[in-house]
């Protein structure tokens, strides 16, 4: 029988849909009372709102969680169920810092140089703006505190070319359990938003900005 995937409901009737190709999530959450919930999932935002509003495990409807504080890609059902049994086996103490260097792990495995991390990015920069590490470290972190803190507020951030950082409302919905079929409430929340600008877009499809007239 194939997994199954989360629809939101809209006009039409809420539906599970099959999903032949699934990347399972191990995920870890600090509950209200400083324990640790460990999951796995195929969508680590929507079981985290599952598990704010009650409807994600008998553990967190009685240890609310406050947030996500690890999470990385695994691959199939079983092997994140593989993973997520060793993890709970850790005492709390190791267990993040287990997430985190499996990730760490799968990328190194995966033979594949395809993210550059916040301190690759420092580095680069460093070395593109003659700036010493130290000072690139802190134009960076400043830049990230100030779009995150004005986005919060709901203003907008735009650098032309770059994109545009802002909030955007996503409404209250109701959709089914993948598992069980039971109907969930999904209480309404303010998420982040980033609409990259044009030349940012013509770049990455290696185009030149059309120049406005």
């Amino acid at each position: 029988m194939p997994r199954m995937r989360y629809v939101a409901a809209g006009r039409r009737p809420t539906r599970l849909v099959p999903m032949t190709h699934s990347i399972w999530h191990l995920y870890i959450l600090e509950c209200s009372d400083g324990s640790l919930y460990t999951g796995i999932t195929i969508d680590v935002e929507r079981r985290f709102l599952e598990h704010l509003n009650g409807k994600g495990s008998r553990y967190t409807r009685s240890h609310k969680p406050i947030h996500l504080v690890a999470s990385c890609s695994v691959g199939s059902h079983s092997e994140a169920l593989r993973a997520e049994m060793e993890i709970k086996r850790l005492p709390k103490a190791k267990k993040i810092v287990a997430v985190r260097s499996f990730a760490r792990l799968l990328t190194h495995d995966s033979h594949r140089k395809d993210t550059m991390n916040k301190t690759e990015l420092i580095e680069a920069i460093a070395k593109s703006s003659e700036l010493t590490k130290a000072d690139a470290e802190r134009a960076v972190s400043a830049m990230i505190a100030t779009v995150v803190k004005t986005v919060a507020k709901g203003d907008t951030v735009t650098l032309v070319g770059f994109g545009t950082f802002k909030s955007s409302k996503r409404a209250a919905r109701t959709g089914r359990n993948p598992a069980t079929g039971a109907v969930l409430k999904i209480a309404a929340t303010t998420v982040p938003r980033f609409t990259a600008g044009a030349t940012f877009k013509a770049t990455v499809a290696g185009k030149k900005a059309a120049k406005k007239k």
